[in-house]
């Protein structure tokens, strides 16, 4: 099993916080990208919303989330070794495939995985997906952010 990103909150007051941290990196980097397309200031207050920034910010949240990779078998074992029971789990993919990628969240009582046969990153990448407009999306929306 292999452990790849930096965030994995424990509670939801946790992950609120990194969110509002994450939005001024978020603003800086729709900045620069729009920079590198050339908008000029009114280009760039015609187009990049609110709801730009706030895309940027949930995506720069969700590929920070702490995922865990491995073989199915691993995840089984990983699931039986967890606080978490099988009605926890949100599944994404096929039930023949070898691999599997995970992210638990204590907070929602709540692991998305997904399975995989040849590409980690991708799968990666769209379990953070996933997990942040299953449950966090929720979390964060409700309260006004």
């Amino acid at each position: 099993m292999e452990t790849r990103g930096t965030f994995a909150p424990e509670t939801r007051a946790d992950a609120l916080e990194h969110y509002e941290a994450v939005g001024p990196v978020a603003q800086v980097v729709v900045r620069e990208a729009t920079k590198a397309m050339s908008f000029d200031a009114d280009e760039y207050d015609e187009r990049v919303t609110p709801e730009v920034i706030r895309t940027a910010r949930d995506a720069v949240f969700a590929e920070q989330l702490v995922v865990h990779i491995g073989e199915s078998g691993e995840f089984d074992a990983w699931l039986a070794d967890s606080e978490f029971g099988d009605e926890d789990v949100v599944r994404i993919g096929g039930d023949n495939v070898d691999n599997a990628v995970w992210h638990p969240i204590p907070f929602a009582d709540t692991v998305i995985a997904a399975t995989y046969q040849n590409e980690p990153d991708a799968a990666a990448s769209t379990l953070r997906r996933n997990a942040f407009g299953r449950v966090y999306r929720e979390e964060f929306y409700q309260s006004g952010r």
